[in-house]
């Protein structure tokens, strides 16, 4: 939550401002304008997560064989509770279907996957790495499952520490449609949602800051249970 307000990391005025990276991947990008816009920082810039996605979408309905385990499907289950991604419950699609599900469907590192129907898990967010494929050629995910791809020029780690935080995962929470049993977390929801987008140099100072909390975290932890 500090991250995403430019409280984590100090800001360097040397960086070139996030609107200048905007209007290269869109001449026509117009800043988001509010009150609670003019409180990031001097460089930074408010804009929607569709504005800066090379591919934002839900997932496909599969059709599935019982057989052939060649080609995984990433699901829900898939996004793991203790923060990893995993193949080891997935099911696999039948192989005469393959020819329908474009090459912008397979899941690439970088890919923020996000759950996006199901009380408990809908808004669980995972960062993708092709290391989980092992031998399997790739891997695509169902239609319960939201792929936001960030485009080359955005660093991936840090949308996916944005959309992780408190205040963002709040955000998705009051906007779900559905019954109390069965939530659903509408694309539309995700193409609308806020991003006060730091410049690049920032994104990854901010990003390494956050892995190196993350680690000291992870030392303190194995020491308690030593």
């Amino acid at each position: 939550d500090l991250a995403i307000h430019g409280k984590l990391v100090p800001q360097d005025s040397n960086d070139e401002p996030a609107l200048n990276l905007l209007k290269r991947i869109n001449p026509d990008f117009t800043p988001c304008d509010n009150g609670q816009y003019r409180n990031i920082p001097k460089n930074w810039c408010a804009c929607k997560l569709v504005d800066i996605c090379s591919f934002l979408s839900r997932g496909k309905s599969p059709k599935y064989s019982e057989d052939d385990k060649t080609y995984p499907v990433f699901a829900q289950k898939c996004n793991l509770k203790d923060g990893d991604v995993s193949l080891e419950q997935a099911r696999f699609l039948d192989p005469s279907t393959i020819n329908k599900w474009n090459e912008v469907y397979k899941l690439q590192t970088g890919d923020i996957l996000v759950n996006s129907t199901g009380t408990g898990t809908v808004g669980r967010t995972r960062l993708f790495n092709t290391n989980c494929l092992g031998n399997y050629p790739f891997v695509v995910p169902d239609s319960h499952v939201s792929v936001v791809r960030v485009l080359k020029s955005i660093c991936p780690q840090y949308i996916y520490a944005y959309i992780s935080s408190d205040s963002i995962q709040q955000y998705m929470e009051k906007n779900l449609a559905g019954s109390t049993n069965q939530k659903e977390l509408y694309i539309g929801v995700l193409e609308n949602m806020q991003i006060f987008l730091p410049p690049l140099a920032e994104q990854q100072r901010i990003v390494a800051r956050i892995e190196e909390l993350f680690s000291t975290l992870d030392n303190i932890q194995k020491a308690l249970e030593a």
